[in-house]
């Protein structure tokens, strides 16, 4: 496979460089098995991360453990990073007693204290104002914490968005808004979602520090959350990052994707996190095809 993304290994020790492989790897073979188990019937429905994966283990990879995240429907690398049982994960998704919410729910509409992560509000837009309040506690403690919080292309155009950011940007709120442009809210396309060039624009609107960086390069997504979260530790102020990256799938399995144009669809493809990263450990030897099988 020729990689389409290019990689640079510069800050990154072998053994960084193959933790990060094993943490990206994990979540596309745990969706792959969730494929499985939702046409058999197992569970009951599935909204799919493939494609996007480097976006929640790199920030989850690049945060301290006990930094809060808040993610989204398609974030599972930031769960499988933060080291929560499989089992207790698995009976989750299939509404089972030992799952987070007791069966009460079969998706990713929960959270985890232990792990420091807050469970999505299905609106997405809410929970940056969430985020906003755990980081004026850290900023109020002193305790030289960052929280990182997920929005979608489709949420920035929440009322509850623009509200989050102009609070964190007035307060000065030590708080990372990530966003992952994938292309579509659902099935609307961005280009008739927004008329910004960049959707990191909005964030100069408010007076904060925005980047758009490449949402499916692993070491980028890492390597920019370790550098800003260190940065805004010592000067709390907020952040908003937009990652480029494609939804492989559905926007939950039902719906499907015959609204994405094939050469669209193709392009991205090219541009797979795991596959690339994968590719770019075996040029540089720092893997080989049997560590790979194993």
């Amino acid at each position: 496979m020729k990689m389409n993304i290019q990689y640079n290994r510069s800050a990154y020790s072998d053994a960084q460089l193959k933790e990060l492989y094993k943490a990206i790897l994990k979540p596309r073979m745990i969706e792959e098995k969730m494929l499985i188990l939702l046409r058999q019937g197992i569970i009951s429905k599935w909204f799919g991360g493939i494609g996007q994966e480097a976006i929640a283990v790199g920030v989850a990879k690049a945060l301290d453990s006990e930094e809060y995240i808040l993610p989204m429907h398609r974030n599972l690398g930031v769960f499988t990073s933060r080291g929560i049982a499989l089992n207790n994960l698995f009976s989750q998704f299939q509404g089972k007693e030992s799952g987070f919410t007791k069966g009460r729910d079969r998706s990713f509409h929960f959270g985890t204290i232990a792990h420091h992560i807050v469970g999505m509000i299905s609106h997405l837009g809410p929970q940056l104002a969430l985020a906003d309040g755990i980081a004026l506690a850290n900023k109020l403690k002193d305790n030289k914490q960052v929280c990182a919080v997920f929005s979608g292309d489709g949420g920035t155009s929440e009322g509850d968005f623009h509200e989050a950011l102009n609070v964190a940007s007035v307060w000065d709120l030590p708080v990372i808004f990530v966003i992952e442009n994938n292309g579509y809210g659902l099935s609307t396309p961005i280009n008739e979602q927004f008329r910004c060039a960049r959707l990191s624009d909005r964030g100069v609107g408010y007076g904060m520090d925005a980047y758009t960086i490449d949402g499916n390069n692993i070491l980028e997504v890492h390597s920019t959350i370790s550098k800003l979260a260190k940065e805004i530790k010592k000067n709390p102020k907020p952040i908003l990052l937009e990652c480029m990256t494609f939804r492989m799938r559905g926007h939950e399995e039902a719906s499907g994707t015959k609204y994405v144009p094939k050469e669209l669809m193709d392009s991205w493809a090219e541009k797979d996190p795991v596959k690339n990263y994968e590719e770019f450990l075996l040029a540089e030897g720092i893997i080989d095809e049997e560590y790979v099988k194993s």
